[in-house]
């Protein structure tokens, strides 16, 4: 494909999905398929971690003791258009975690994106 029709169907499928895809990281991304030398590292989906915490907590619903994991992730075009349009579930299988007791956050700055992770912590163990 050469870039007059890349371009193209770039212009296209941004109009088309205007509202949900975010214009620069979209761009970002079309930029790196006309430009990128190597296909491999072309549509390398990344999630780049900047900001991370984790605090002891406990479960309303039975008052049992968890950690609670805070991460900021900075997301690249890859990453930023397949998540506004498959959702958390690719992210969440990139940095390996399952969506039970996790929870995403998107921000107003396209790139961001909070990701926060209950663990719960096990019962202790019986004793003979």
């Amino acid at each position: 494909m050469n870039t007059k029709a890349i371009r193209q169907l770039a212009d296209v499928t941004l109009n088309k999905y205007r509202s949900s895809i975010p214009r620069k990281a979209f761009e970002e991304f079309v930029k790196d398929i006309i430009t990128g030398e190597n296909r491999a590292t072309a549509f390398r989906y990344e999630a780049t971690p900047i900001c991370r915490a984790s605090f002891p907590s406990t479960l309303d619903e039975d008052d049992t003791c968890c950690t609670v994991e805070v991460t900021v992730y900075r997301l690249n075009a890859v990453a930023v258009t397949a998540f506004l349009l498959d959702g958390p579930e690719t992210l969440l299988r990139h940095i390996g975690l399952d969506e039970r007791d996790t929870y995403t956050t998107k921000h107003e700055i396209d790139d961001l994106v909070t990701v926060v992770h209950i663990t719960r912590e096990e019962a202790p163990a019986w004793q003979h």
